[in-house]
């Protein structure tokens, strides 16, 4: 592995994982010979810990996670949180006052485990989320009866908030009125979310606490992804990879492009460095 490079940070959907959701074995060979050369891998995710693949979470080279858009960071082996950055219950009430005028489904994420309401849960498809997003919410996703009143009753422990979109024009509308809010952080990884986290909160925030842990300058980094929520990430690091597949604005961010997710893109451009 090039000496310069001590760290390689990655999203998972849309950057690790392709279409059919599988990591082949050619990238957990890569990996594996990635974090035996010495580099610290590392996911960063905007899904909660419970939700990341236990495929993933078998490889044994990747040693940390940085989960919900980087309120958290997870050391994987011991399963500890050893960063966290939780949204005010300030925060919190303000967003469920402004819920109040919506109809659509909310998530939560606290200390790692995503909540959501019961219908969600049970037809996600009435929700836009089909075939294997609808598998997703099914499978990683622990249902409650009154999510508002859910989140009211943990306001002082939540990670992050995910609103579920069916309706493109209405998602505008939320998320300009949730910017102006201010001290949020706002994004989006996929197009049905709007994903809310504490205004310090995103991955490179938390990939630059965690490389100044292990003493790790932005030089020695090599980060990819695809979607909004990797902009910063990708800005930060020495080395920014945009997915093919990645949206344009992360695109032109980037250092380099690499091959679609659906290619094995990460393992192809990482096994250069090997």
């Amino acid at each position: 592995m090039s000496e310069k490079i001590r760290l390689a940070a990655m999203d998972i959907d849309g950057t690790l994982l392709g279409k059919n959701k599988k990591l082949t074995d050619y990238t957990i060979e890569v990996l594996d010979r990635a974090a035996a050369a010495g580099i610290h891998i590392v996911i960063a995710s905007g899904r909660a810990l419970q939700a990341i693949p236990e495929t993933l979470c078998r490889v044994e080279g990747i040693e940390y996670v940085i989960t919900s858009n980087g309120s958290s960071v997870f050391s994987l082996k011991n399963q500890e949180r050893i960063f966290e950055k939780d949204m005010t219950s300030e925060q919190i009430m303000m967003i469920l006052d402004f819920y109040r005028n919506y109809e659509c489904p909310m998530e939560i994420f606290i200390k790692g485990i995503p909540y959501t309401s019961e219908e969600y849960f049970r037809f996600p498809e009435r929700f836009g989320a089909f075939g294997s997003a609808a598998e997703y919410v099914k499978t990683t996703r622990n249902p409650v009866k009154d999510i508002r009143a859910f989140a009211m009753e943990h306001k002082d422990e939540i990670e992050g908030i995910n609103f579920i979109m069916n309706h493109m024009e209405l998602k505008t509308e939320m998320r300009e009125k949730l910017e102006a809010m201010g001290g949020i952080y706002v994004t989006s990884s996929v197009p049905r979310y709007i994903e809310i986290s504490h205004g310090d909160v995103c991955k490179y925030a938390a990939l630059k606490w965690l490389a100044n842990e292990l003493n790790i300058c932005p030089e020695e980094i090599i980060a990819f992804g695809d979607g909004e929520n990797d902009l910063e990430m990708i800005q930060y690091a020495g080395i920014g990879v945009a997915m093919e597949n990645g949206i344009d604005r992360v695109k032109k961010a980037a250092d380099r492009i690499a091959p679609s997710c659906d290619e094995n893109g990460v393992a192809r451009v990482l096994e250069e460095f090997l």
